[in-house]
C-alpha cells in the first residue's frame, strides 16, 4: 500500500468534479419497478443479513426518500435521454421521470435499501428519488474520457452508505483487485480508498494482517483461486488472516482450500464457467450439511429448493443436476466460514507440533518442513518430503486426537448445554487417565522409533509408557440423533472427548468409512481429512476423500473468474481417504535417493557435516556470500575447526590430505565451496579451543551453548534453503 500523492488525487477529484456537474440533470421521483442494479461481486456474495437489518430499521422509522444521502444515482445514456427517459415537471416537490414500459434505469447504488423498501412500502407508494447523470455514447468520446467516465461511475458504484461496513470479503476482492492481483488494471488510488475502509474503526488492524498475508504467495494465491465462488466470501474474515499465516500451516490450509473448490466444482459437474452463479444465500443454506448422510439435512435444503432460494440463478434444468449432485455428497460441506472455524481446531494440533522443532526468529518456514528437520539423517528436506509423509500424518494424527490433553487449549461447553457454548469447560470427569507429561513421553517415543529427534527439552530418557485402550463410543449415542449442523465447526466439545479419541486413533482410521449419520466421530475424522488430504493421498491412496465426490466423474479443469483465475486443480491435489493407508514403517531406506552427482548435491547447496562431541548434524548452506560469511563467525565463535573432506564409497569420511593438514580457514569456505561446489566440508567442535566472552552466560558449558547454536543454524539453515527446494520440487 503506498501512500497517495497529493497531487495526483485532487487532479482527479478535480476532473470528476467537473463530470459531476455536467453531466447532472436533475433529481426525481420514479417507480421503484423502472430501478435495476447490476449483480456484481457484494451482490453474489450477499446472505440478505443486510436487507433483512435495513428491513427492521425502515419498519421502525419509516423511509426517509427526499434526504439526498439516500438518493438512488442512476445513469442514462444521451441517446436514451429526452425520448426513452424524460422529466415531467409539475407542481409537486420533486419532478417525476417519464419512463418506456420496457426501459430500466440502471441504478448504482443502495441496492439492499431499495429491496428493503419494496417489502415495505404500500403498493401505491412504491417512489423512490433518483439522481439522474447522462453520459457520453462510447462512440461520442475519446479514450480519456471514456475512462474518466468509468472512474465518475465507480466512484457512485463504491459507496455503502446503508451497510454497517462493507464485508470483509468484498474489501478483500476490491484491494485485490486494484492492487493487481486479479485480472484487471492496477488503481492506486482506488486500492488506498479500500484499504482507508479496511482501516476505518479506530485501533484496526486489518490493514496490517492483510499486508502481511499478502507476502505469503503460496496462501494469498491459493485464496483468491476461490474468488471465482463470489458466494463464499460473505465467511472471509480479514481480522483472523494473521493467524492464518503465524500458524505456519500453509499445507493444511491450502487442502482444506482446494478441498472447497473441488466440492463446488463437483455440485456444478465441473464446469467452471458456472461457478460465479453460486450465490451468497445458497452457500448459507448448504454449508456444512451433509445430504447424503443426514435425513434432516436432506429434508431441509429440498424445502429451500422448493421454495427457490436454493441455485436461484440457475437455470431449471441445471438446478435439477445440481440438486442430484448436491444429495450424494456425504460429508460436512466445506467453506470459508467453515474454514475459519476449524481453524481453531487445527491450532490446537499445530500448538503440539510446533514444540517438536526450533522454529527461528527471522526465519520462517511451515510446521512440516520443520517437522521434517528432526528426521535424523542427513538427506536433504526435499527427499525427505517423498519418504516421510507418512510419519508426518501419523504426528498429525496424534496431535489431533490429544491436542487438548497435550496443551493448554480447553473444549467448548458440553453439547447438551444450549447457553456459552464457546465457555471453556472445567469438568475432568472425562479427562484422560495419563499425566500430561506422561502423553508427552508417549509422543516422544513415536518420535524416536520413527527416526526422528525430539527436541533437547524433550530428549528424557524416561521410558515410554503405553496408553490406555480406547473403547469404541460414539456421541450422541442413540444412533437416531445427530449433531446440528450449526454446531459441526470448530473446536470439539467437552461431552465427546471418548468419541473423539477413538475416532481419530489409528486403527479407527484404517477402516473403511461406515458412517450412516453426522455423529462427533464422523466429524473429527472428518476435519483430519480435510486439512490433510495431502498427506493421505501421497500415502498410496487411490480413493476419493469422500464418497460423495466420484473422481471419476468430477471434470477437473481450470477456474475462470472475471477477476482472479484459478489455479490448475489436478486429480492428485483431491483429499484422500484414509481406508486404505497401512501402517507406516518404522525403518525407512534412503540410500537410493541420495544424489550421486556433483550437478544434484549443488542444487541442494553447499554441504557441510558439524560435530560436536558424539552429535552430528549436516546442513545444506545457501549460495549467498553474505550468509555464508556470518554462518562461519558463528562457527568461529563456538570454537568449530572446520576440514576439507572426501568422500570416499564405501569408506565413510576421511580427511583430505589433498591440503595442507586438511584444515580451512573460515574466511575461505566460500571461496572454497565457489571453486569445489561438490566439496564436503566438516567443521567439528574443539573442546580445548580459546575461551569467548560470552561462555558463562546463563551457566551454559562452551558444549551446551555450541549444541544450542548448531540448533538454531539448522532451523536456520531451513528457512533459507526453502526457495530453493521448492524451485527444485517444481
Amino acid at each position: 500500500m503506498a501512500p497517495t500523492r497529493q497531487s495526483e488525487l485532487a487532479d482527479l477529484e478535480r476532473r470528476l468534479f467537473s463530470y459531476h456537474q455536467s453531466h447532472f440533470q436533475l433529481s426525481a421521483r420514479v417507480h421503484l419497478s423502472h430501478l435495476t442494479f447490476e449483480k456484481g461481486f457484494r451482490a453474489w456474495m450477499d446472505d440478505r443479513d443486510n436487507v433483512q437489518r435495513l428491513e427492521k430499521t425502515l419498519k421502525i422509522q419509516g423511509c426517509r426518500r427526499l434526504m439526498g444521502d439516500n438518493h438512488v444515482p442512476v445513469v442514462v445514456p444521451r441517446s436514451d435521454w429526452e425520448r426513452r427517459v424524460s422529466p415531467r415537471y409539475g407542481n409537486g416537490i420533486m419532478p417525476s421521470l417519464n419512463v418506456d414500459l420496457d426501459y430500466r434505469l440502471r441504478a448504482l447504488d443502495h441496492e439492499n435499501l431499495i429491496a428493503a423498501a419494496r417489502k415495505k412500502l404500500d403498493p401505491e407508494d412504491q417512489w423512490w428519488i433518483v439522481d439522474v447523470y447522462v453520459t457520453d455514447d462510447e462512440e461520442d468520446q475519446d479514450l480519456d474520457r471514456d475512462l474518466l467516465q468509468k472512474k465518475f461511475v465507480q466512484s457512485l458504484k463504491e459507496r455503502y452508505p446503508n451497510d454497517n461496513r462493507p464485508p470483509d470479503g468484498l474489501i478483500y476482492e476490491r484491494i485485490n483487485y486494484y492492487e493487481g492481483y486479479l485480472d484487471g488494471p492496477e488503481d492506486r488510488l482506488a486500492a488506498n480508498n479500500w484499504w482507508v475502509i479496511l482501516q476505518a474503526v479506530a485501533g484496526s488492524k486489518k490493514g496490517r494482517y492483510l499486508r502481511r498475508f499478502f507476502k505469503n504467495a503460496a496462501l494469498h494465491r491459493k485464496l483468491n483461486s476461490l474468488l471465482v465462488i463470489r458466494g463464499l466470501w460473505e465467511g472471509m474474515r480479514i481480522g483472523l488472516l494473521h493467524k492464518v499465516t503465524a500458524m505456519h500451516c500453509d499445507e493444511p490450509m491450502i487442502c482444506y482450500w482446494d478441498l472447497i473448490f473441488q466440492t463446488f466444482l463437483t455440485l456444478v459437474g465441473g464446469r467452471t464457467d458456472l461457478l460465479p452463479l453460486i450465490d451468497g444465500v445458497t452457500v448459507g443454506l448448504i454449508q456444512a450439511r451433509a445430504p447424503k448422510l443426514s435425513a434432516n439435512d436432506l429434508q431441509f435444503l429440498q424445502l429451500q429448493l422448493d421454495e427457490g432460494k436454493l441455485f436461484a440463478e440457475f437455470e431449471e434444468g441445471q438446478r435439477m443436476d445440481i440438486w442430484e449432485r448436491l444429495k450424494q455428497i456425504d460429508y460436512p460441506i466445506p467453506t470459508l466460514k467453515t474454514f475459519f472455524k476449524d481453524r481453531l481446531y487445527l491450532e490446537v494440533a499445530q500448538s503440539v507440533m510446533k514444540r517438536l522443532f526450533i522454529q527461528p526468529r527471522d526465519e520462517k518456514f511451515t510446521i512440516d518442513t520443520g517437522v521434517y528437520s528432526i528426521f535424523d539423517t542427513a538427506i536433504p528436506i526435499l527427499l525427505r518430503k517423498e519418504r516421510l509423509r507418512a510419519d508426518l500424518l501419523e504426528f498429525w494424527r496424534f496431535s489431533f486426537q490429544y491436542g487438548f490433553e497435550l496443551t493448554d487449549f480447553q473444549r467448548r461447553k458440553c453439547l447438551k448445554s444450549p447457553d456459552n457454548e464457546h465457555t471453556p469447560d472445567q469438568d475432568t470427569d472425562q479427562a484422560f487417565p495419563l499425566h500430561r507429561s506422561a502423553m508427552w513421553r508417549h509422543f516422544c517415543g513415536i518420535l524416536r522409533a520413527r527416526g526422528f529427534r525430539p527436541p533437547g527439552s524433550m530428549t528424557q530418557s524416561s521410558p515410554a509408557i503405553e496408553l490406555p485402550r480406547l473403547v469404541p463410543c460414539d456421541y450422541p449415542e442413540d444412533p437416531s440423533q445427530e449433531i446440528d449442523a450449526a454446531k459441526r465447526c470448530g473446536k470439539p466439545f467437552a461431552d465427546t472427548r471418548q468419541a473423539d479419541w477413538f475416532a481419530l486413533s489409528a486403527e479407527a482410521l484404517q477402516q473403511p468409512e461406515t458412517a450412516t449419520r453426522v455423529s462427533a466421530a464422523f466429524l473429527r475424522r472428518w476435519v483430519f481429512k480435510a486439512f490433510f488430504g495431502y498427506l493421505i493421498d501421497s500415502a498410496g491412496s487411490d480413493t476419493s476423500v469422500h464418497r460423495g465426490i466420484d473422481a471419476d466423474h468430477t471434470p477437473i479443469a481450470e477456474g475462470h473468474h472475471p477477476t482472479a483465475p484459478a489455479p490448475p486443480h489436478t486429480a492428485a491435489e483431491t483429499p484422500r481417504d484414509l481406508s486404505t493407508l497401512s501402517p507406516a514403517p518404522v525403518a525407512n531406506s534412503f540410500a537410493p535417493l541420495i544424489p550421486d552427482s556433483a550437478e544434484s548435491l549443488q542444487r541442494f547447496g553447499y554441504i557441510m557435516h558439524i560435530t560436536v562431541g558424539r552429535h552430528r548434524e549436516t546442513l545444506y548452506l545457501p549460495i549467498d556470500q553474505c550468509f555464508m560469511t556470518q554462518f562461519c563467525e558463528g562457527l568461529r565463535q563456538h570454537n568449530f575447526q572446520i576440514f576439507v573432506f572426501d568422500v570416499t564409497p564405501g569408506t565413510g569420511y576421511e580427511v583430505s590430505t589433498g591440503m595442507a593438514g586438511g584444515v580451512i580457514h573460515e574466511e575461505e569456505v566460500y571461496s572454497h565451496y565457489m571453486d569445489f561446489p561438490a566439496s564436503e566440508l566438516h567443521a567439528e567442535f574443539n573442546a580445548d579451543g580459546p575461551p569467548r566472552k560470552r561462555t558463562q552466560i546463563d551457566g551454559e558449558t562452551p558444549m551446551q551453548r555450541a549444541m544450542r547454536w548448531l540448533e538454531e543454524q539448522k532451523a536456520k539453515t531451513l528457512g533459507r534453503m526453502m526457495p530453493q527446494i521448492m524451485d527444485v520440487s517444481v
